[in-house]
């Protein structure tokens, strides 16, 4: 069985500058194996600039609360992201929470479906998957196309 697809906030951010690619990934959103991460949309908000843009967003929420593939972090998904914050901490040395915590809780919410993270930044979501995989969570992490 295909794994859910959790794209990041960047795939969006591609897809939403790219006006040609829109039509082909709202029919992957609408297929079911899309989801969008309230994390995700909460990141595209905050960079949002025109009421177009906002307006746009708005469409794509609506049409993944319809399709029931809005993912929310849950609480045990905050506690297993602070859980890894501290595992890559004691493993790596200090880090800032502010700059990792949005993509460990897209990652871990992803987790909770057996999903897949879609992103154009690999290295960065392998590193904390690999970690993720260590402390028994279900996930992978595959280049934004595949």
């Amino acid at each position: 069985m295909p794994r859910a697809v959790v794209p990041d906030t960047a795939v969006f951010i591609k897809v939403l500058r790219e006006q040609r690619a829109w039509p082909g990934f709202r029919e992957d959103m609408a297929s079911g194996r899309l989801w969008l991460s309230s994390v995700v949309l909460a990141e595209l908000h905050a960079g949002t600039r025109s009421r177009g843009a906002r307006h746009l967003l708005d469409q794509m929420e609506a049409l993944m609360s319809r399709a029931q593939r809005l993912l929310t972090p849950e609480a045990g998904d905050w506690t297993r992201a602070g859980c890894l914050l501290a595992r890559r901490a004691r493993l790596r040395g200090a880090l800032r929470l502010q700059d990792h915590l949005a993509d460990l809780l897209i990652l871990v919410s992803a987790a909770r479906l057996g999903g897949a993270v879609s992103t154009s930044n690999v290295g960065h979501f392998e590193a904390w998957a690999q970690l993720a995989r260590d402390a028994g969570l279900d996930v992978i992490v595959v280049p934004y196309g595949n």
